[in-house]
């Protein structure tokens, strides 16, 4: 088949933290009493509906953070931009030993 597909339907839920939507996330259902959330479209965790309330919260402020905002906002809170002045972070790759044990 050449063009196009038109694959679905799909099952999705905006994730709402303090009144916000959060974005890039998404949330399914999925059987076994967990929460499947969807980063991006990309990036998938199944959460215990028992984890939920202390995971998603601490999602939606490192998303707010990768925007370049202090955390996720409360209804009643404005979007607070993180200081220019920040202290810069590098993404460093470790090479580490391997630990190989020799027998002999």
């Amino acid at each position: 088949m050449d063009g196009y597909e038109i694959v679905g339907p799909f099952e999705s839920h905006r994730v709402i933290v303090g009144g916000r939507r959060v974005p890039f996330l998404e949330a399914h259902p999925v059987n076994g009493g967990k929460i499947g959330l969807i980063l991006d479209g990309r990036f998938a965790l199944d959460v215990p509906v028992a984890d939920a309330d202390r995971v998603i919260p601490f999602i939606a402020d490192c998303i707010a953070v990768a925007m370049g905002y202090a955390c996720h906002p409360h209804a009643d809170e404005e979007l607070r931009p993180n200081s220019p002045f920040r202290r810069s972070h590098d993404v460093a790759l470790i090479y580490g030993q391997p630990d190989v044990s020799e027998d002999g």
